[in-house]
Order: structure tokens, then sequence, then C-alpha cells
């Protein structure tokens, strides 16, 4: 009887444990065996930041502390992306802008290509910036609570040369790339500096994590400013390696339907995906139309 009982437990035991097993080794490459929600939840993400379709809308200022603090930080490679936790210092909180209320930073992740499209067109890289709400002990409580969990989303774009406040991190993938769970120390790293300057236009909704298990009621705030990085920076990324010692070339999960949820839109001028900028009636825009015009009244005088 005692033996049955315990040849009980022990298959429990080794149920448990293939569980446990079987949710940490998910895949991108096969989504359509991702469980639960991930399936039959309405209200996932990513999905794709149409402008024609986003309602405009004033939010308050995102007001956000901490984030310029030059600290050291662990980089890891957790076997679905390269993750960055800051060391030694308060944790960095936001709110304001439509936040239901404080959120502190938990960690950095990053998505080759992004997870997020504007208008359908897809970036080379997407940042997240996952905070959770400062009334919870932590990330994992935070979860499980509707609005627990606020993401901040930062758009990368192609540029020509090598982004030098973006170098430092990709001079040490390379040493945790071969082994999932391996870390190494980054020094003197300014959060503030890989997000944009301009933080005051953003597309807010509601949606969920976009891995499993892909908890719903998670606020996402996606800048429609970019930040620049080069293509040999980005291909530094592909060469991360799985817990199956195969190259991580994709770790973004496909467009999810938006289900008639709303998707705003805080404004900050004209959003140009392609070229990764944004024209706008700026001090700086109206120097160069004053300068054109003086050169157009010279070049007036000369030809006369």
């Amino acid at each position: 009887m005692i033996f049955d009982s315990f040849k009980i437990l022990l298959i429990s035991y080794i149920v448990f444990l293939n569980l446990g097993v079987f949710a940490d080794h998910w895949s991108y490459n096969n989504e359509k065996h991702w469980p639960g929600i991930c399936q039959t939840g309405e209200a996932q993400s990513p999905i794709d930041l149409e402008e024609s379709i986003a309602i405009p809308r004033e939010f308050h200022f995102l007001s956000m502390h901490g984030y310029g603090q030059i600290t050291s930080a662990i980089l890891k490679n957790n076997g679905h992306s390269a993750q960055l936790t800051l060391q030694n210092i308060s944790p960095p909180k936001m709110h304001g802008g439509g936040l239901p209320g404080t959120y502190q930073l938990d960690h950095l992740h990053f998505h080759w290509q992004s997870e997020h499209t504007v208008n359908g067109n897809r970036f080379p890289l997407e940042l997240h910036l996952v905070h959770f709400e400062q009334k919870y002990r932590n990330l994992t409580e935070a979860v499980g609570h509707l609005h627990g969990v606020a993401v901040l989303g930062v758009l990368f774009n192609y540029a020509v040369d090598d982004d030098e406040d973006f170098q430092p991190l990709i001079n040490i993938l390379d040493k945790i790339k071969n082994d999932v769970g391996k870390t190494e120390q980054l020094d003197n790293i300014n959060v503030k500096q890989l997000m944009p300057r301009d933080r005051g236009g953003f597309f807010r909704y509601y949606g969920s994590l976009t891995t499993p298990g892909c908890n719903e009621g998670i606020i996402w705030t996606v800048f429609t400013d970019t930040l620049p990085i080069s293509r040999n920076q980005v291909e530094s990324f592909l060469t991360m390696k799985t817990s199956g010692n195969a190259p991580l070339a994709k770790n973004f999960r496909s467009i999810q339907p938006l289900n008639g949820r709303p998707l705003y839109l805080r404004n900050s001028g004209p959003i140009n995906p392609i070229l990764g900028y944004r024209p706008s009636n700026s001090s700086s825009a109206q120097v160069v139309s004053a300068i054109l015009l003086i050169v157009c009244y010279f070049f007036k005088l000369i030809v006369v």
C-alpha cells in the first residue's frame, strides 16, 4: 500500500517536471503548438500599429524617472532573447501618459526582427522594457493581474554606421551567444540612451505577453520615434543560440488580430516608419526654411 502510494507520488512528480520542461522549451517555429490562451485569447500581441485606424488621444505627459542613471547590468542568453537586467540602482519608474499607476522597470529584452509592425512595415529590431505595477512584489505576481504589467516598445531603423551608444552591448553579445543561461556584465549602461529622444509620440493598446503563457491585460506603449542601428549590429543578434544549440534566427511572434480593440495614438508629428523620422514644424525645420529663403533671395540677385 505504501509502495503504491510512493509510485503515484513519483509518477506525479515526473509529470510535473515534464510539464515544466515542456513549458520552458517552446519555440518561435511552432506557434501553433503554444498552449492555452496563446491560441484562444482575443487580446493578443503583437499587432500591426495601423495609423489610419488609430484613435487620436491626448494622453498626459509620460513621466519617467531614473532611466538616465549610469549603472551596470547583466546581459543573459535566456534561450529566446538577449535579456538585460540592471544592477545596484533604485529601479527606474514611470507614471502618467494614461497609465493607471506607477510602474517600475524589471528588465529589457530584444526581438530581431520587430514584433510590432507600423502600417504593415516591420523593423530590424525591437526593444521591450518590461515594467510591473509597484504595488506588486515582482513581475511574476503582477502578470496575473489586469494592467499589472506595462511594456515600452522601442523600434530600430537601419543606419549606415554603427550606433555608438549601442555598441558596448554588441561587444559582449558574442560572449553569451553560444550558451543558454550564460551571463556577462555590462558596465556604464544608461537605459535612457536605449530610448528615443522624442518620447512624446506613441501608440497605446491593451494586449498580452508575446511569449507563452501569453497573459492578457498588458498595457503596451510603442514609441513612434525610432533609434538607429547598423546591419552589422543587427546581425550580431542572429548568432544567438537556443537551448538546442540551434541559431536563434527568428524570435518574433506573428501579428495577432486586433479583434475590435481600440488602438490609440498620441501624435508627435507625421509617422514615417520607412525612413525612420517624422517631419514636423519644429524650430529646426523653421531654421532650414529660413536658410532656403535667404539662398533663394541671393540667387535671385545674382541672376538679375
